[in-house]
Order: structure tokens, then C-alpha cells, then sequence
């Protein structure tokens, strides 16, 4: 047996590290163990016999004291980005193996380490990606550590998408992905940045809400009503919800509700265009709103909370819910 053909059997690619792999193993040998087996139990013992000795040549070669390492023998190039020491985890950085990322899904590990998300560099949807598969692998850990193989995706479900927020706000810097994604409109005297973004509300369903909607002219102001779980509820002069609002491009939220949540910067939204969308035998009431954000200089020494502790409480509720889920 040689490298290659032990990673093989355990199925360790380019985008593994050590902690992977090793999860790879335990999965693999958890699922041929011969006491799994309710019939042909001869091929799980010898499958499992490969497994052990795939695992125990490639431990021979020191391979899983690589902790940082993207295997296949591949030089892992320093990415061009800034670098979050305190991040949780390290990350997979990914690059298209084509200029359409959007068709096929094909991608490649370029780096890994705790680098933070540079809009020039790496792909959104990639970003989106690798933050996703560092939740993955940690809840991973945590199945294995609670004696876990798989079948635990009723429970991940919730605890995955707290953690992905609050994972992926460690590798954001708001104010300065905002000057990657947009320019500003203009800088006025104090010094301050005033960006324009075109934004969406929209109503589908609730009848009061359509007609509030519908009811807006052109020019008029809606102003926010709260900010919850990366939403912005906004209302209208007299005080009416008109429900969330959204925006085009993606990117933003991870830019603005940051700071919105910090009292960073100032809005002024107003009513460009509004109009009746059908749908069916319904209809959805939507609005367009010039969103005009103005940041505060002291938005210039902003940083996002360490997010450790929240990381760390996710995956000790994760764990709790593991083990009772097997009492």
C-alpha cells in the first residue's frame, strides 16, 4: 500500500486537513464495523481491515500531524487577505475551477487557514461555501465526540444556521468589505461616506400589508422599525409595518447589518417606485426604496465581536442535544 492508494480507501481529498480526515476515518470504520453488519458480516470485517490499515500506514508518515496542511502532497499558497487570529477555526478558501460558478459547482481548495473575506479575492458564493463547511466540520467533531455516525440531521439543522452567523461574522469586516463591494456616493464634509442601494419590501400574503404597500407614492419615506436576527422591519409615517425589507445583492447584509446594529450609520429610505406583481391567482405588493446609508467616522475603528463564547455555547447546546437525543 502506498500514500495514494490509502487515501483512496479513506477518502481524503485536497479540501481535507488532519481534522477531517480523521473524521473521515471514524465515519468509515463506524459504518464497516463488523458489528454493524446484518448480513455478510466476512466484507465488513475485511473492509474494515483495509480501513485500519489505511488509517495506520498514512499515521505511520505523520500524515494527521498536518493540522493546517491541504493534502494530495499540494503547496498551500498564503492567501491575500487579512487574517482573524481569533477566529474560531480555520477555513477552506476556494476558487472556481471555471469562471461560472454557477453551473456545476466546481471548486477547488486554494488555501485554508483563519483569513478573513476580501470581496476582490474570493467569490461570495464560495465564501458562503467555505463558512458552511467549517460549520460542518465542527459539528462533525461533535457527533464523533458524542459517539455519533450520521442520522443527526434533524438536530444539526437549527444549531447549523446560528452557527453559520456567527461563524461567518468572524471573517467579515464590514467596513472594509463595504469599500470592496460599492463606491461611495459621495463624502461630505465631516468626512463621511454616503452609499445608495437599491432595496426591495415586499408582501405576499397579509391583505393589510399589500394595501399599506400599494398605498406609498413615490418620494415618500419609510423609516426602520426594528432589527432582528438580520432583518430589518420597516414602517411607514404613521407608524405601520410594511414587513422586511431586502436587498438585491446578498453581500450587503453581511456589510450594513452590522453596523446598523452598532448605531454606525444612518438611513434614509424612500419610496422610488411601487407595483403589483402577479402571481397566479395572487399577487405580491412590492416596493422599490433608494436605501441611502451615511457611516459615522467612528464606524472607522469598528470591529465585529469576538463571537469565541456564542461559538463555543452553540456547540455545548449541540452536544446536550446529542446525548439526550440518545437517552
Amino acid at each position: 500500500m502506498d500514500e495514494t492508494q490509502a487515501k483512496q480507501i479513506l477518502g481524503i481529498t485536497k479540501t481535507d486537513n488532519a481534522r477531517t480526515a480523521k473524521i473521515k476515518f471514524r465515519r468509515l470504520i463506524g459504518k464497516y464495523h463488523p458489528d454493524a453488519a446484518v448480513e455478510d458480516s466476512a466484507r465488513f470485517q475485511e473492509q474494515a481491515q483495509r480501513i485500519n490499515a489505511a488509517y495506520t500506514f498514512l499515521k505511520s508518515k505523520k500524515f494527521f500531524d498536518e493540522k493546517e496542511a491541504i493534502f494530495d502532497n499540494e503547496v498551500v499558497i498564503p492567501w491575500n487577505a487579512p487574517i482573524n487570529e481569533k477566529a474560531f477555526t480555520a477555513r477552506n478558501i476556494y476558487s472556481p475551477y471555471h469562471m461560472d460558478i454557477g453551473t456545476g459547482g466546481m471548486y477547488q481548495a486554494a488555501a485554508r487557514g483563519k483569513y478573513k473575506w476580501d470581496p476582490d479575492e474570493e467569490e461570495f458564493l464560495l465564501f458562503l461555501r467555505s463558512v458552511l463547511h467549517a460549520c460542518k466540520e465542527l459539528m462533525d467533531i461533535a457527533d464523533i465526540r458524542c459517539g455519533m455516525d450520521g442520522g443527526t440531521d434533524h438536530i444539526r439543522v437549527p444549531f447549523q444556521k446560528r452557527l453559520f452567523h456567527s461563524l461567518a461574522m468572524q471573517y467579515v469586516d464590514p467596513l472594509y468589505c463595504l469599500g470592496k463591494i460599492a463606491e461611495p456616493e459621495i463624502i461630505n464634509q465631516e468626512g463621511q461616506k454616503i452609499y445608495c442601494f437599491r432595496a426591495y419590501i415586499g408582501e405576499k400574503q397579509d391583505k393589510e400589508r399589500k394595501d399599506r404597500i400599494l398605498s406609498l407614492q413615490k418620494g415618500d419615506l419609510v423609516y426602520p422599525a426594528a432589527l432582528r436576527n438580520w432583518k430589518l422591519m420597516v414602517k411607514d409615517s404613521q407608524g405601520n409595518c410594511l414587513g422586511y425589507l431586502s436587498f438585491a445583492e446578498d453581500e450587503l447584509y453581511y456589510c450594513l447589518f452590522p453596523l446598523m446594529q452598532a448605531d454606525l450609520v444612518q438611513l434614509r429610505m424612500s419610496v422610488v417606485r411601487v407595483r403589483r406583481k402577479k402571481e397566479g391567482f395572487l399577487f405580491t405588493a412590492e416596493a422599490e426604496i433608494e436605501f441611502r446609508v451615511r457611516v459615522r467616522k467612528e464606524a472607522d475603528h469598528y470591529q465585529n465581536p469576538d463571537g469565541n463564547q456564542e461559538i463555543r455555547k452553540i456547540l455545548d447546546e449541540y452536544e446536550r442535544e446529542l446525548v439526550d437525543s440518545c437517552r
